[in-house]
Order: structure tokens, then C-alpha cells, then sequence
């Protein structure tokens, strides 16, 4: 039988942290490029508050599908390739 921790041991002392994970390199760059593309639309607004085609053309049709697309590239694992054989 263990006997239980009492105030000298160094675990009581000291108590073990949670190990925490590392955001995968390829999540962050997502996060990141998801970052950029949204500062870079609001900064293209600003600068051409005019144009309403081009913000419609940009915001409404492809900013979508580039955040999904982006969002979808940075949870896939990079080593996503089955080696089976």
C-alpha cells in the first residue's frame, strides 16, 4: 500500500501541471491567414468605400468560400497521407 502524500514529499510541494497541447503549425497558419484575410477585406473597404460592386463581388461571393476553404486547410493533419502498403 502507498502511503499518502504528506507535506514533505516534492509532489505536494510542487503538483504536477496538465500537459497542454501545442496548436498545430498548420492551425495557426489558418488562424492567422484567416486574420490577414479579414483585415485585408476591411482595409480594401476602406480604401474603395465606392466601388459596391467589387465589395459585393468580395464579400458577399468569395470571402466565403476562401474562409472555408482556409478554415478546412488548417484542421486537416499534415500527414494525412495513409501509407497502407
Amino acid at each position: 500500500m502507498q502511503q499518502p502524500a504528506t507535506a514533505s514529499d516534492p509532489e505536494a510541494q510542487h503538483p504536477s501541471t496538465i500537459d497542454v497541447s501545442v496548436l498545430p503549425r498548420r492551425a495557426l497558419l489558418g488562424v492567422v491567414g484567416l486574420v490577414v484575410l479579414t483585415v485585408g477585406s476591411l482595409g480594401l473597404a476602406w480604401h474603395w468605400p465606392d466601388l459596391t460592386l467589387l465589395h459585393f463581388l468580395w464579400v458577399a461571393q468569395a470571402l466565403p468560400i476562401l474562409y472555408l476553404l482556409l478554415a478546412w486547410w488548417g484542421i486537416q493533419n499534415e500527414g494525412s497521407v495513409d501509407d497502407a502498403s
